[in-house]
């Protein structure tokens, strides 16, 4: 299962993703205590020392792709995953990464994503995706940052819509219905995570060495992508 939210800077992308961890925390451990396996949540957000100390052996921190590529029976939540995958790149993702995104079902592995715009994902990691939904902020206190005054109390209310993906208008995203849900913006989902971390993009993933042979006369081609 892969899940994407959209929305551009300051929309609550993050927050929700917060409030995912979350859910995912307690749901993974009530099946720790009723069937005895313990399921981990795998994510490139940092979160507080507090959260972590709370959830010891539940959370699993990546900075680079290569890091969950093949990870089985987890819940991964990526933050801004176009700079990893990115629509930018036209060729291919190489053939285990495609194997695993394709197959992620089959071992277990449940992805939460977000990006500004569905489109900047590249394609082959869209084709995979089953719900996409566009997150706005209403209204409520601005963002913290550095060389900005404190806010003194942090409040709001963000609003998403599904969007449809399948086929996607990429011109003009259309909603799947016109009944909105909500995120209620509190402090409590902002002290999860850190609130000015910034997301860098992975190395460059190793380029695939792929000999093809003509059966026939066995002509031989290198190709590297």
């Amino acid at each position: 299962m892969k899940v994407v939210y959209t929305g551009l800077e300051s929309s609550g992308k993050t927050l929700l993703m917060a409030r995912k961890a979350k859910e995912l925390i307690n749901r993974n451990k009530k099946w720790y205590k009723k069937y005895g396996f313990k399921r981990q949540i795998k994510t490139n957000l940092i979160f507080s020392e507090e959260f972590k100390k709370a959830n010891v052996g539940y959370l699993e921190f990546f900075t680079d792709v290569r890091e969950v590529i093949g990870s089985k029976g987890c819940d991964i939540l990526w933050d801004e995953i176009s700079s990893d995958f990115s629509a930018l790149k036209r060729e291919p993702l190489p053939r285990n990464v495609n194997r695993w995104l394709r197959q992620g079902a089959k071992q277990g592995v449940h992805i939460y994503a977000t990006a500004q715009e569905f489109h900047d994902i590249h394609l082959d990691f869209r084709r995979r995706v089953i719900e996409c939904y566009n997150v706005s902020k209403l209204f409520g206190s601005r963002r913290v940052g550095d060389n900005l005054p404190p806010v003194p109390r942090i409040w709001g209310l963000c609003m998403l819509f599904g969007i449809k993906i399948h086929p996607y208008n990429e011109l003009m995203p259309e909603k799947k219905s016109f009944m909105p849900s909500f995120l209620l913006i509190e402090k409590s989902l902002t002290k999860i995570f850190d609130t000015g971390q910034l997301i860098s993009a992975s190395d460059e993933m190793p380029l695939e060495h792929i000999l093809r042979v003509c059966p026939t006369c066995g002509y031989k081609k290198l190709i590297h992508r």
